[in-house]
């Protein structure tokens, strides 16, 4: 009987050991397109089941004018995850392109 149980405590806590843990971390995608593009493609390295919990967007004008976007999204995999219900907002530099004529 004492085998029996030391044999079930082991097997419990074997099996609590292998089971996965939840993880949280960040994507982070560059791109030269726009900061949409940038925060779409950063949700698209996400693991599959994940929950975003924030964005991070940063824009960088080179010196030939050229401008990066720079999306961060964090993330967590937990099953009872909330997600963020806060929209992306995207700063005021942005330089608005010419030919968009005010209509932007």
């Amino acid at each position: 009987m004492a085998h029996r149980t030391l044999l079930t405590a082991g097997l419990l806590l074997g099996g609590l050991g292998l089971a996965p843990a939840a993880l949280a971390g960040s994507t982070t995608y560059q791109s030269a397109i726009s900061e949409v593009d940038a925060c779409n493609q950063a949700q698209y390295l996400m693991p599959t089941k994940a929950t975003v919990q924030g964005f991070v967007l940063k824009t960088r004008t080179d010196s030939k004018g050229a401008t990066r976007f720079s999306c961060r999204v964090n993330w967590t995999d937990k099953a009872n995850a909330q997600p963020t219900d806060r929209p992306i907002l995207f700063p005021s530099k942005v330089p608005q392109p010419v030919f968009a004529g005010g209509w932007l």
